[in-house]
C-alpha cells in the first residue's frame, strides 16, 4: 500500500511517517521509506529512496542562482521527471516535502503520485492549532485531495500537547462540526466567513471518523492502521 504523508509545514509529517512505519513493523508488515522532500537536512527514518542523492534545493540555489522558494519549485520539475522506484513493501510511506502547497499546488504534485500505485494520503492536522481553526484545515485537506486525486484521511497529530479539556473538544467537534458554530458566532465579522464556511464542511466532508494520533507516543497508531484497511475496502466503515 503506497500512503503518501502529507500536511502542512511543522506538522510532523517526517516523525509520523518514521515512528508510523517503526509501528508497522513491529506488527510484522514490510515497510519501504520514501523521502521526497529536497530541502530537509534530515529524516528520521531509514530511507529506501531519498531525493537528496539526486539532487537538494541547497544545490539547486547554488547551482542555478535561484533563491529558497524558486529552488523548491524546480527541485519538484526535476523530481517528477525523476525515476523513482517501485517498491512491493507491504506498505510504502512517502513522506512529501515540508512546503505542502509547493508539492500539491504545483503541476509536478499531482504527476508525482500518479505514479504511485493505487495510493492513499494521509493528511495530517496539527492539534496545537485549536479547535476553531479547524475548519480551515479540513478545507485545506479536501483541496489538497481533490488536487491530488487521491483518497485521503484526516489525522490529528500531537494529541498529548492537548490537555484534557482540549482534547475533549476536539473529539466533540470531529463527532459534529455544528457544535463549533456556536463558538464561532461569539467572534464578530470573522462569523460571517466561518459559519457559512462551516456549513459547506457539514455537506462536503464524508462520513468519516478522525484518528487522534500522537507521532511522539505512538498513540492511536493501531486506529489509523484499521483506517488504512478500511479506506482500501468497499466493504470498511469508516464513520
Amino acid at each position: 500500500m503506497n500512503v503518501v504523508v502529507l500536511g502542512p509545514a511543522g506538522s510532523g509529517k517526517s516523525l509520523l511517517a518514521g515512528r508510523f512505519g517503526d509501528y508497522l513493523m513491529r506488527e510484522g508488515y514490510s515497510v519501504k521509506f520514501l523521502n521526497l522532500d529536497p530541502g530537509c537536512l534530515s529524516v528520521p527514518y531509514s530511507c529506501d529512496f531519498d531525493v537528496r542523492e539526486k539532487f537538494t534545493v541547497d544545490g539547486i540555489m547554488r547551482n542555478e542562482g535561484l533563491g529558497p522558494n524558486g529552488a523548491m519549485l524546480r527541485a519538484m520539475e526535476l523530481l517528477s521527471e525523476a525515476w523513482i522506484p517501485m517498491f512491493d513493501g507491504d506498505f510504502v510511506l512517502v513522506d512529501t516535502p515540508g512546503q505542502l502547497e509547493v508539492f500539491a499546488f504545483h503541476a509536478s504534485g499531482p504527476k508525482i503520485v500518479g505514479r504511485l500505485a493505487d495510493p492513499v494520503g494521509i493528511f495530517i492536522i496539527d492539534a496545537t492549532i485549536g479547535v476553531e481553526d479547524l475548519p480551515a484545515a479540513y478545507l485545506y485537506s479536501l483541496a489538497t485531495s481533490y488536487r491530488l486525486g487521491i483518497s485521503t484521511l484526516r489525522v490529528v497529530n500531537k494529541v498529548d500537547l492537548l490537555d484534557e479539556g482540549e482534547l475533549r473538544r476536539f473529539k466533540e467537534y470531529l463527532q459534529n462540526p455544528r457544535v463549533l458554530a456556536r463558538t464561532v458566532r461569539a467572534k464578530g465579522v470573522l462569523a460571517d466567513i466561518y459559519l457559512p464556511m462551516l456549513r459547506v464542511l457539514c455537506k462536503v466532508i464524508p462520513a468519516q471518523r478522525v484518528p487522534l494520533v500522537s507521532a511522539k507516543t505512538g498513540e492511536g497508531f493501531d486506529e489509523l492502521l484499521t483506517m488504512l484497511y478500511e479506506v482500501k475496502c468497499a466493504c470498511g466503515d469508516l464513520t
